[in-house]
């Protein structure tokens, strides 16, 4: 997780510029590890864009407060995390040369959507208001973090052959030949040419013909009756299909191959649309044989990913029980508090 958050951050930074309506919110303590301070701007920063997706794809309501409620929090999780093996950084007596910061930078102004550009990257900088010395300062940070994680993991390079049957058996369904079913949809639009007809009248349409198919009415006589999509006639049948098809939208694709066989999904969304999917003769792909060397070169690396992981759970909360962590609310109240442990 915290892999994913920090090398996600420079993005964020240099093309969502940050508002700063509430600058003493922006800039308010949530939580001090082992004397560094974390504020609310660098976990604003972390979750800007994912946020942003999360307000547009999702209708206001619980689920939507869940989800944003839990970016946030592990957003500051790994922001604490990244406090912890910092502190082991310095512990160490290590330090990050300026000229590998000075490759690094470079790196990031050679790829999109700066392509070798340095005056582009340095304006994009400016219009976030971090300095370069900030940006440094971060990608400091970032690189001390990924050289002590890699450290964790080289110690960790073979797998048994019986953690090698457990992944297998764990992650089968990856190594599938592949499903195939026959798949039908009823798509709603969120927008009509009917100005009368607003965006809860569409969402309620389609609640409401879900909870008819639920009652027993039948899925195709309905796709004709109220489908908006090319294949409404034929009762939104778009035939047998595998997969690895590109005839479906990979996300709805992914969701209808999730149902059993006969199921119906609940009401998606996207931008524009409402969908119900159903998949119907679904025959699951024949199971790969852990002996095939493709299968087992991936259940190795799958292996590896998941040792690595646990050692680097262990690792943290080792660091966890020697720190001096605590976190604090909006209104700046002391909410956790974790003092260093001890010595005897």
């Amino acid at each position: 997780m915290l892999r994913s958050f920090l090398l996600i951050t420079t993005t964020l930074i240099l093309s969502s510029p940050i508002k700063s309506a509430e600058p003493s919110a922006f800039n308010s303590l949530v939580a001090v590890v082992n004397g560094q301070v974390i504020t609310e701007s660098e976990v604003r920063q972390v979750t800007s864009t994912t946020r942003e997706i999360i307000i547009r794809s999702q209708p206001a309501g619980p689920e939507r407060d869940k989800a944003l409620k839990s970016l946030r929090k592990n957003a500051l999780e790994s922001l604490i995390e990244r406090e912890l093996i910092l502190s082991e950084f310095v512990k160490m007596g290590a330090e990050i040369k300026g000229t590998v910061i000075d490759q690094d930078i470079e790196k990031i102004i050679q790829r999109e959507p700066f392509n070798g550009d340095r005056n582009k990257f340095l304006a994009d900088l400016r219009k976030t208001g971090m300095t370069m010395k900030r940006f440094r300062d971060m990608r400091q940070k970032i690189i001390a973090v990924e050289m002590m994680r890699s450290r964790q993991a080289k110690g960790i390079s073979v797998v048994t052959p019986q953690k090698l049957t457990e992944t297998y058996q764990k992650h089968k369904g990856k190594f599938r030949e592949e499903t195939f079913a026959r798949i039908r949809t009823i798509m709603i639009p969120k927008a009509t040419q009917d100005p009368t007809i607003k965006l809860d009248d569409q969402r309620k349409l389609i609640t409401d013909v879900r909870e008819r198919i639920a009652k027993g009415e039948d899925f195709a006589e309905l796709a004709k009756e109220y489908s908006k999509d090319s294949v409404a006639e034929s009762g939104g049948d778009r035939g047998i299909i595998g997969e690895k098809s590109i005839k479906l939208r990979n996300d709805l694709k992914i969701a209808a191959f999730a149902l059993g066989s006969g199921k119906v999904s609940g009401v998606l969304e996207d931008n524009y649309a409402f969908y119900l999917l159903k998949a119907e003769d679904k025959k699951l792909g024949k199971n790969k044989s852990l002996n095939d060397p493709i299968v087992r070169d991936e259940t190795n690396k799958l292996a590896l990913l998941e040792l690595r992981k646990s050692a680097h759970e262990r690792w943290i909360t080792k660091l966890k029980k020697t720190a001096s962590i605590r976190q604090f609310d909006s209104q700046g109240n002391l909410i956790t508090k974790s003092q260093k442990a001890s010595s005897e």
